[in-house]
């Protein structure tokens, strides 16, 4: 590249266009920056050429007149009729940064602005018509050039969007619009983008005659893209007259502010008017958890019942999903009516997932009314499933006890029978829980954690099952620890659950309580000289205020301080201040497991839940005498409670600690110096105290461990035969209910796409202990309800409003934040142990053979 500093105007116009992109670039950067006017003449000549053999030159040269502020609007007025859409887009992009062009008025003999917008509205080429969006916000911004011209030509090309072409996405294979259904859908977005920054300049321009003048479909998304509240009227009042069924935001917008002057009447006109009735429902279904249920009862009840009472299938789907979306209690008797109707006591078993109507007349062709057009039977999606129906009168808290359990011991479908007792066990009726601890007995071990978790949930729930227990009725060895920590929840101060939990010592632990005050410490007489290995579970819970680095787990004054700094785990050492930090934050209100190691060169290693987390590089050999558990040198002390403590007197390695971070260890084993396990936690101070809790680290004795290691054992060499993996994928239906598995399955658990790429060592501890290394996102996250209730679930999304949540075989409920008493997450994931227990041999081997397909 020649320099470029002294080259004269001559050799700079030679390399405009020239055979180097790079050296055309540098010329016409050169021209502008060096002020070369005398050279506009020829670069304007340059730029009309239209029989140059590229249009690299004659960009470039206006390029260069726009930098010399040469450039004029009757240059680019020229421009904008060249054939090539290249010029027409540099010209359009070149007009609004024209001095002088915000003067011109209409009228004069000279050019007026927007009527060069104008001509290229409508321009062939997609990139054009973007630009003249772009130059059109623009102008909109200079109020003094004719903003509400451009505002107007922006609005025009907000035209309807298109239903194709599309094509096949890459990425998951489902449609997606393409060629010219995009390049619409890119013109609307620009035009939206640049409204939404205008909201008052576009009010203004709606209210005005000029608007009157515009397409509906203009109108509309100039109206959509105002304060959504401010909008529900104007959206309201265009709808009526689209030629097209309103689109998913459009309804939205409705259904957010029934109350607002003219939109309730609107919402209820396109769901009583046949050609937009299934559109909007659906609309309503897909955006139903940003909406008040309540406020929209009063327009969905009538259109899902007659939904309920329709011959054709699929609008029999749509009121099933309406009536459970939006929980419609006045739907039940006709969606008992269906069960009655679908005849589900004669159907044989494996038969009672799709809905068949008998003797029911199908709709024909014909339609009675040419000019209403008829909605079109089977849009609204598939067949209703008998469990489907069930799910909905859980959904909507049907108090048919009766019909529920005689579903769930006489119907011939499993899968009926299960959501039956699913049912049955949720409702709130108050002969509920006595009709499932009935059905006790008959249960297997999985159904019996299920109902026991459902009925524990609620207080009459919790009740009847602190009863039974206490009656004998219920055996207390069915009870497990997410059971008692839920009656615990619900049943605060209880005096027979207190009662009952002295009896339940094996579903408590010991754990040191500390209060958060500067007595929060224990004092050893520990003292580590060289080498060690300091490690716990922890469970750190600050009231109002966040993990700091007054939490801890050992310290000594001016000797060593390991804490939680902005709550990432860190060692300090005084003088030699932070020597480590770890990468990743830890979470309060969950167990986790942290140990801190040091080589014999004073070098400190993180690891958290098992894992090398991060190794410091600064040194720390200091003396470590008389550790106090907990203690800090920042004021206030730990908040939470500690398990399993262990100090080594030596660096165990990545694999040790690996290996026994979920191990009880005996106090006699090689290098331990100090161990919880022993009762020992040294001397309490004020703040620290020995209690008992259902709610511990999954920590394994020496039986449980051995148990645990046979588990694996057998299910290792059953993963490891050749299986059938054919088999194996009907097998996972069990797993689809929360796991994505390619295309199909739910979306509760992490996606299993890929899950052969694991190993079979991985997908073994995922499966057999699914507690044990979740990631944070799938945790169960606790609502507590004002009411006594509790729901575990998966968090979704919260708004100012209420929060977002999931459970599997269920629709996403939206929780009004006006009835929460308190959230948190929990150290548990909704995937319960224990699920391959109750596979054959043949199909854990199938099942794994499958898996391990899936890469």
């Amino acid at each position: 590249v020649p320099d470029f500093t002294k080259a004269t105007g001559d050799q700079l116009l030679a390399k405009l266009g020239g055979p180097s992109l790079a050296q055309s670039h540098l010329a016409w950067q050169a021209i502008a920056d060096r002020g070369l006017k005398e050279l506009a003449p020829q670069l304007r000549e340059a730029v009309l050429r239209s029989d140059a053999p590229a249009d690299a030159k004659r960009i470039a040269a206006l390029w260069a007149l726009e930098g010399l502020k040469a450039a004029d609007l009757a240059l680019c007025a020229k421009l904008l009729r060249d054939p090539s859409r290249n010029v027409r887009r540099e010209a359009m992009f070149a007009i609004p940064c024209i001095r002088g062009s915000a003067e011109l008025v209409k009228g004069s003999d000279r050019l007026w602005m927007p009527d060069l917008f104008r001509g290229l509205v409508n321009d062939t080429d997609p990139e054009v018509r973007a630009q003249v969006i772009r130059s059109a916000a623009v102008g909109v911004m200079r109020e003094d050039s004719g903003w509400d011209e451009f505002l107007s030509i922006a609005l025009q090309m907000g035209r309807p969007p298109l239903d194709g072409p599309v094509a096949p996405s890459t990425k998951n294979g489902k449609p997606i619009k393409v060629r010219e259904a995009y390049d619409r859908e890119f013109e609307r977005y620009l035009v939206r983008m640049f409204l939404e920054k205008h909201p008052d300049a576009v009010a203004k321009f709606l209210d005005s005659d000029a608007a009157k003048n515009l397409p509906i479909e203009s109108r509309l998304l100039a109206s959509l893209a105002l304060e959504p509240k401010a909008s529900a009227s104007r959206v309201a009042q265009l709808l009526p007259k689209l030629t097209r069924a309103p689109g998913q935001e459009e309804v939205l917008r409705l259904a957010q502010f029934p109350g607002e002057p003219g939109v309730g009447d609107a919402l209820r006109a396109t769901l009583q008017n046949p050609a937009t009735r299934v559109s909007t429902l659906e609309a309503l279904l897909a955006t139903r958890t940003k909406l008040d249920a309540a406020k929209l009862t009063p327009f969905l009840a009538d259109a899902a019942t007659a939904l309920l009472a329709s011959p054709d299938p699929a609008s029999l789907d749509l009121g099933v999903k309406l009536a459970a979306g939006f929980k419609l209690t006045s739907t039940e008797p006709a969606l008992v009516a269906l069960l009655d109707r679908v005849g589900w006591a004669s159907r044989p078993p494996g038969e009672a997932s799709r809905v068949t109507l008998p003797n029911v007349e199908k709709p024909t062709n014909a339609n009675p009314r040419p000019d209403v057009p008829r909605e079109t039977p089977g849009t609204a999606g598939g067949t209703p499933t008998l469990p489907g129906i069930l799910r909905a009168l859980t959904e909507i808290g049907s108090a048919n006890t009766e019909l529920f359990a005689k579903l769930a011991t006489t119907a011939p479908d499993a899968a009926v029978r299960e959501e039956a007792l699913t049912a049955l066990a949720a409702s709130r009726a108050a002969d509920a829980p006595a009709r499932v601890l009935a059905l006790f007995p008959k249960l297997t071990a999985s159904q019996r954690r299920g109902v026991l978790d459902r009925l524990a949930a609620s207080k009459a729930g919790a009740q009847a099952v602190v009863a039974a227990l206490k009656s004998g009725a219920l055996a207390k060895t069915d009870l497990d620890g997410p059971a008692v920590d839920k009656l615990q929840a619900v049943l605060p101060g209880d005096a027979d659950l207190a009662a009952l939990m002295q009896e339940l010592g094996a579903l408590f632990r010991p754990v040191l309580a500390l209060d958060g005050s500067e007595a929060a410490w224990t004092q050893t007489a520990v003292t580590l000289d060289g080498a060690c290995t300091i490690e716990t579970w922890l469970l750190l819970s600050p009231q109002g205020r966040k993990i700091g680095a007054a939490d801890g787990i050992l310290g000594t004054p001016g000797q060593i301080d390991i804490n939680f700094y902005d709550g990432k785990f860190r060692v300090h050492g005084f003088a030699a201040g932070d020597v480590v930090v770890a990468k990743k934050p830890v979470m309060p209100g969950l167990w986790t497991h942290v140990a801190a190691t040091r080589d014999a060169a004073g070098l400190w290693k993180i690891y958290l839940d098992g894992e090398l987390d991060t190794a410091g590089t600064k040194p720390a050999p200091q003396k470590i005498a008389n550790a106090r558990l907990a203690w800090t040198s920042a004021p206030g002390g730990t908040a939470g409670m500690f398990a399993e403590y262990r100090i080594w007197n030596r660096e165990r390695t990545a694999e040790e600690i690996r290996a026994t971070s979920d191990r009880s260890l005996p106090a006699n084993t090689a290098g331990l110096v100090f161990t919880s396990a022993a009762g020992d936690w040294g001397k309490l101070q004020a703040g620290a105290k020995i209690t008992k809790t259902s709610d511990f680290p999954p920590i394994l004795d020496a039986t449980e461990a051995a148990a645990l290691d046979a588990k694996y054992a057998k299910h290792r060499a059953l993963a490891n035969q050749p299986g059938d993996a054919a088999r194996g994928k009907t097998v996972a239906v069990l797993c689809q209910a929360c796991h994505l598995m390619g295309p199909a399955g739910g979306n509760i658990g992490p996606n299993l796409s890929g899950v052969g790429a694991m190993g079979t060592e991985a997908i073994l501890r995922n499966i057999l202990q699914p507690n044990a290394a979740m990631e944070n996102g799938y945790r169960i996250y606790r609502v507590e309800l004002k009411n006594g209730d509790l729901v575990d679930a998966l968090f979704v999304s919260e708004d100012k409003n209420a929060v977002i949540v999931r459970t599997p075989g269920a629709e996403d409920r939206r929780i009004p934040k006006s009835e929460i008493r308190d959230t948190k997450y929990l150290r548990r994931s909704l995937m319960p142990e224990g699920l391959i227990d109750t596979m054959t041999p043949e199909q854990v081997t199938d099942l794994f053979a499958y898996l391990k397909t899936l890469k």
